[in-house]
C-alpha cells in the first residue's frame, strides 16, 4: 500500500459517528499513510478499543488518553484486525500506561502459519468467525476477511450498517496482500454485507 501520492493530513482525533472515534496512530509513512486507524467504539462508560499503532508512539497514547478523559469512559476491552505491528504493536503501552491492567482483553483471530506478536504483559484471547463483541451502544461481528493476512478480520457495527475493515479496504490506495485470490473473496463478503459506511472512510 506504499504511494507516492500527497495525501491530505486527517486530524489526529475524528468523532465519526455518535459511537465510533478516530486516533491516529501518529506514525505516518509509506506504508502507513497518515497513520494507522485505530477507534474506540460505543457509547458508555467502557467502550472497545480496535487496533492500536506502532510500539514506542507516545503521542498515539497522549491522544488516547485525552480522548478517553474527554468523555469520561475507560477501555473494555481491545480487538486486533492483524497481527502486523503498526495494528498490535502498542498493545503493550496501552496495557501499561492507559488500562493499566495485564488483564486487559485483547481479541484477535490466530494466525496458524506462525506465532502471533508479543503482547507482553497482555495476551490474546483468540476468537472464532462470527464472535459477536458487545459494548453499550455497539454490537460488533467478527468477519474473517483473509487476503491481506491469513487470519485478517473485519468488523460489522450493526448499529451502524457499517464496516470497519482494517487493512482489506483503505481510506487511500490499495492494500497489499499474501493471496490475491483470497483478498478479492474478502472483498465479495464485504461487498455482499451491503455497508452504508466502511471505517477508514475515503479522505475528502
Amino acid at each position: 500500500m506504499a504511494s507516492s501520492v500527497k495525501l491530505a493530513p486527517l486530524p489526529q482525533i475524528e468523532k465519526l459517528s455518535e459511537r465510533v472515534i478516530r486516533i491516529l496512530g501518529c506514525n505516518a509513512r509509506p506504508m502507513t499513510l497518515q497513520g494507522t486507524n485505530s477507534y474506540l467504539i460505543g457509547k458508555g462508560d467502557r467502550r472497545i478499543l480496535l487496533d492500536t499503532t506502532d510500539p514506542g508512539t507516545p503521542d498515539y497514547i497522549k491522544n488516547l488518553q485525552n480522548v478517553l478523559s474527554q468523555h469520561k469512559c475507560g477501555i473494555q476491552e481491545i480487538i486486533i484486525t492483524h497481527w502486523h505491528a503498526d495494528h498490535c504493536g502498542s498493545v503493550p503501552d496501552v496495557c501499561n500506561q492507559v488500562t493499566k491492567s495485564q488483564e486487559t482483553i485483547v481479541s484477535k483471530f490466530q494466525r496458524l502459519s506462525q506465532q502471533d506478536l508479543d503482547i507482553s504483559p497482555a495476551k490474546y484471547t483468540f476468537v472464532e468467525n462470527n464472535t459477536v463483541f458487545k459494548t453499550e451502544g455497539a454490537t460488533l461481528r467478527a468477519i474473517h476477511t483473509p487476503g491481506h493476512t491469513e487470519e485478517h478480520m473485519a468488523l460489522y457495527l450493526e448499529e451502524e450498517n457499517a464496516v470497519f475493515s482494517g487493512d482489506t479496504v483503505l481510506g487511500e490506495t490499495t492494500a497489499v496482500f499474501e493471496d490475491l485470490q483470497t483478498y478479492m473473496g474478502s472483498l465479495s463478503k464485504i461487498l455482499e454485507l451491503n455497508p452504508s459506511v466502511i471505517y477508514p472512510l475515503t479522505v475528502q
